[in-house]
Protein backbone atom coordinates (compact mmCIF):
# COMPACT_ATOMS: atom_id res chain seq x y z
CA UNK A 1 0.00 0.00 0.00
CA UNK A 2 1.41 3.34 -1.07
CA UNK A 3 0.19 6.61 0.37
CA UNK A 4 0.57 9.93 -1.38
CA UNK A 5 3.43 11.78 0.32
CA UNK A 6 4.32 14.26 -2.42
CA UNK A 7 2.42 17.16 -0.79
CA UNK A 8 4.24 16.52 2.51
CA UNK A 9 7.58 16.32 0.71
CA UNK A 10 7.06 19.52 -1.22
CA UNK A 11 5.77 21.42 1.82
CA UNK A 12 8.85 20.37 3.81
CA UNK A 13 11.15 21.27 0.93
CA UNK A 14 9.62 24.75 0.77
CA UNK A 15 10.04 25.24 4.53
CA UNK A 16 13.71 24.33 4.23
CA UNK A 17 14.18 26.71 1.34
CA UNK A 18 12.54 29.47 3.36
CA UNK A 19 15.22 29.08 6.02
CA UNK A 20 18.01 31.33 4.78
CA UNK A 21 20.74 29.30 6.48
CA UNK A 22 19.53 25.83 5.51
CA UNK A 23 18.76 26.96 1.96
CA UNK A 24 22.47 27.41 1.29
CA UNK A 25 22.98 23.65 1.70
CA UNK A 26 20.17 22.58 -0.66
CA UNK A 27 20.70 22.00 -4.38
CA UNK A 28 17.61 23.88 -5.53
CA UNK A 29 18.06 22.80 -9.14
CA UNK A 30 17.32 19.12 -8.55
CA UNK A 31 14.02 17.40 -7.94
CA UNK A 32 13.63 14.99 -5.04
CA UNK A 33 14.01 11.37 -6.28
CA UNK A 34 11.05 9.03 -6.34
CA UNK A 35 10.80 6.28 -3.75
CA UNK A 36 11.26 2.69 -4.85
CA UNK A 37 8.51 0.16 -4.22
CA UNK A 38 8.49 -3.45 -5.34
CA UNK A 39 5.67 -5.10 -7.22
CA UNK A 40 4.53 -7.37 -4.40
CA UNK A 41 4.07 -7.36 -0.64
CA UNK A 42 6.48 -4.99 1.13
CA UNK A 43 8.49 -7.07 3.60
CA UNK A 44 11.56 -4.88 4.03
CA UNK A 45 12.24 -1.15 4.19
CA UNK A 46 15.67 0.06 3.08
CA UNK A 47 16.58 3.47 4.46
CA UNK A 48 19.37 5.66 3.12
CA UNK A 49 20.42 9.05 4.41
CA UNK A 50 20.05 11.28 1.34
CA UNK A 51 20.39 11.14 -2.46
CA UNK A 52 23.54 13.27 -2.77
CA UNK A 53 26.58 11.82 -4.54
CA UNK A 54 30.00 13.41 -4.98
CA UNK A 55 29.70 14.19 -8.67
CA UNK A 56 27.32 17.06 -9.45
CA UNK A 57 26.85 15.59 -12.92
CA UNK A 58 26.03 12.23 -11.36
CA UNK A 59 23.39 13.79 -9.12
CA UNK A 60 21.45 14.96 -12.15
CA UNK A 61 21.02 11.37 -13.30
CA UNK A 62 19.38 10.21 -10.07
CA UNK A 63 15.65 9.79 -10.52
CA UNK A 64 14.87 7.05 -7.98
CA UNK A 65 16.08 6.47 -4.43
CA UNK A 66 19.38 4.53 -4.34
CA UNK A 67 19.33 4.41 -8.14
CA UNK A 68 17.15 1.31 -7.93
CA UNK A 69 15.64 2.01 -11.32
CA UNK A 70 19.05 1.23 -12.81
CA UNK A 71 21.69 -1.48 -12.50
CA UNK A 72 24.95 -1.07 -10.65
CA UNK A 73 27.00 -2.27 -7.70
CA UNK A 74 24.61 -0.82 -5.10
CA UNK A 75 21.60 -2.56 -6.59
CA UNK A 76 23.58 -5.82 -6.77
CA UNK A 77 24.52 -5.43 -3.10
CA UNK A 78 20.94 -4.78 -2.02
CA UNK A 79 19.70 -7.72 -4.09
CA UNK A 80 22.20 -9.91 -2.22
CA UNK A 81 20.89 -8.68 1.13
CA UNK A 82 17.34 -9.45 0.09
CA UNK A 83 18.31 -12.90 -1.18
CA UNK A 84 19.97 -13.61 2.18
CA UNK A 85 16.67 -12.81 3.86
CA UNK A 86 14.65 -14.96 1.49
CA UNK A 87 12.92 -12.11 -0.35
CA UNK A 88 13.26 -10.35 -3.70
CA UNK A 89 14.38 -6.75 -4.20
CA UNK A 90 12.08 -6.28 -7.17
CA UNK A 91 9.04 -7.54 -5.26
CA UNK A 92 9.36 -7.01 -1.52
CA UNK A 93 11.29 -3.78 -0.87
CA UNK A 94 10.30 -0.22 -0.15
CA UNK A 95 13.35 2.07 -0.35
CA UNK A 96 13.50 5.70 0.69
CA UNK A 97 15.79 8.34 2.21
CA UNK A 98 15.55 10.07 5.56
CA UNK A 99 16.69 13.38 4.07
CA UNK A 100 14.86 13.76 0.79
CA UNK A 101 16.65 16.77 -0.69
CA UNK A 102 19.93 16.90 -2.59
CA UNK A 103 22.72 18.84 -0.93
CA UNK A 104 25.22 21.04 -2.76
CA UNK A 105 28.03 18.96 -1.20
CA UNK A 106 28.11 15.50 0.32
CA UNK A 107 26.73 15.75 3.88
CA UNK A 108 29.94 14.20 5.25
CA UNK A 109 31.68 17.40 4.14
CA UNK A 110 29.34 19.64 6.17
CA UNK A 111 31.44 20.55 9.19
CA UNK A 112 28.57 21.70 11.41
CA UNK A 113 26.69 18.45 12.15
CA UNK A 114 23.88 20.39 13.81
CA UNK A 115 22.85 21.37 10.28
CA UNK A 116 22.08 17.76 9.41
CA UNK A 117 20.14 17.34 12.64
CA UNK A 118 17.99 20.31 11.66
CA UNK A 119 17.31 18.72 8.29
CA UNK A 120 16.45 15.47 10.05
CA UNK A 121 13.98 17.25 12.35
CA UNK A 122 12.23 18.58 9.26
CA UNK A 123 12.11 15.27 7.40
CA UNK A 124 11.39 12.79 10.21
CA UNK A 125 7.65 13.56 10.37
CA UNK A 126 7.43 13.03 6.60
CA UNK A 127 9.21 9.71 6.93
CA UNK A 128 6.89 8.63 9.74
CA UNK A 129 3.86 9.35 7.55
CA UNK A 130 5.50 7.59 4.62
CA UNK A 131 6.20 4.40 6.55
CA UNK A 132 2.91 4.29 8.46
CA UNK A 133 1.29 1.76 6.08
CA UNK A 134 4.15 -0.67 6.82
CA UNK A 135 3.82 -0.66 10.59
CA UNK A 136 5.40 -4.06 11.30
CA UNK A 137 7.91 -4.12 8.44
CA UNK A 138 11.56 -4.24 9.57
CA UNK A 139 14.03 -1.59 8.44
CA UNK A 140 17.63 -1.89 7.37
CA UNK A 141 19.75 1.25 7.30
CA UNK A 142 22.67 1.87 4.97
CA UNK A 143 25.75 3.44 6.51
CA UNK A 144 26.50 5.16 9.78
CA UNK A 145 25.51 8.79 9.05
CA UNK A 146 21.82 7.89 8.88
CA UNK A 147 22.13 5.94 12.15
CA UNK A 148 23.44 9.02 13.93
CA UNK A 149 20.30 10.93 12.95
CA UNK A 150 17.71 8.38 14.08
CA UNK A 151 19.11 6.79 17.25
CA UNK A 152 17.92 7.70 20.71
CA UNK A 153 20.41 8.69 23.40
CA UNK A 154 22.55 5.82 24.57
CA UNK A 155 22.51 3.88 21.30
CA UNK A 156 25.58 3.47 19.11
CA UNK A 157 25.89 5.16 15.70
CA UNK A 158 28.45 2.53 14.60
CA UNK A 159 27.40 -0.47 12.50
CA UNK A 160 30.27 -2.54 13.90
CA UNK A 161 28.80 -2.25 17.39
CA UNK A 162 25.70 -4.19 16.27
CA UNK A 163 27.83 -6.70 14.37
CA UNK A 164 30.00 -7.24 17.49
CA UNK A 165 33.32 -6.28 15.96
CA UNK A 166 35.08 -6.75 19.32
CA UNK A 167 34.31 -10.48 19.40
CA UNK A 168 35.59 -10.81 15.85
CA UNK A 169 38.85 -9.07 16.74
CA UNK A 170 39.37 -10.87 20.06
CA UNK A 171 38.19 -14.36 19.19
CA UNK A 172 38.15 -14.43 15.40
CA UNK A 173 34.49 -15.44 15.30
CA UNK A 174 31.04 -13.88 14.98
CA UNK A 175 29.89 -12.49 18.30
CA UNK A 176 26.53 -11.63 19.79
CA UNK A 177 24.70 -9.61 17.18
CA UNK A 178 22.15 -6.94 18.00
CA UNK A 179 19.96 -4.29 16.41
CA UNK A 180 18.05 -1.16 17.31
CA UNK A 181 14.78 -2.01 18.98
CA UNK A 182 11.74 0.22 18.69
CA UNK A 183 12.56 2.01 21.94
CA UNK A 184 16.10 2.81 20.79
CA UNK A 185 15.31 4.83 17.69
CA UNK A 186 13.13 7.68 16.54
CA UNK A 187 11.21 5.59 14.03
CA UNK A 188 9.84 3.34 16.76
CA UNK A 189 10.46 0.07 14.93
CA UNK A 190 13.08 -2.66 14.60
CA UNK A 191 16.10 -1.39 12.67
CA UNK A 192 19.00 -3.54 11.49
CA UNK A 193 22.12 -1.51 10.65
CA UNK A 194 24.13 -2.42 7.55
CA UNK A 195 27.21 -0.82 6.04
CA UNK A 196 26.85 1.06 2.79
CA UNK A 197 28.05 -0.85 -0.23
CA UNK A 198 31.57 0.69 -0.49
CA UNK A 199 32.34 -0.44 3.07
CA UNK A 200 31.93 -4.06 2.03
CA UNK A 201 35.53 -3.90 0.87
CA UNK A 202 36.51 -4.12 4.54
CA UNK A 203 37.41 -7.73 5.46
CA UNK A 204 35.33 -7.67 8.64
CA UNK A 205 32.11 -6.85 6.82
CA UNK A 206 32.68 -9.29 3.98
CA UNK A 207 33.44 -12.07 6.49
CA UNK A 208 30.49 -11.30 8.74
CA UNK A 209 27.61 -10.26 6.49
CA UNK A 210 26.17 -13.74 5.95
CA UNK A 211 26.17 -14.37 9.71
CA UNK A 212 24.41 -11.06 10.36
CA UNK A 213 21.83 -11.83 7.68
CA UNK A 214 21.13 -15.12 9.48
CA UNK A 215 20.63 -13.12 12.68
CA UNK A 216 18.24 -10.69 10.98
CA UNK A 217 16.24 -13.55 9.50
CA UNK A 218 16.02 -15.27 12.90
CA UNK A 219 14.88 -12.05 14.60
CA UNK A 220 12.21 -11.46 11.97
CA UNK A 221 10.94 -14.99 12.56
CA UNK A 222 11.16 -14.76 16.35
CA UNK A 223 9.27 -11.47 16.48
CA UNK A 224 6.86 -12.60 13.77
CA UNK A 225 7.46 -9.46 11.77
CA UNK A 226 6.54 -11.46 8.65
CA UNK A 227 3.32 -13.36 8.82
Amino acid sequence: MLIVIEPHVEATRQRLLADLQLRTFVDVNLQIPKVYCGTGEVRLIILGQDPTVLSEKGRRKIRTVLNLDRGGSLKTYLAKLCSGLGIQLEENVYATNLLKNFFVVQPTKIADKSVLRRFAEAWLPVLATELAPYESVPVITLGEPVLALIINAGSSPFVKAYWDYRAHEEAGRPGHFSHLTASQNRLGRDIFPFPHQPSMRQPFYSATIDHYLDYVRDEISRKRLWR
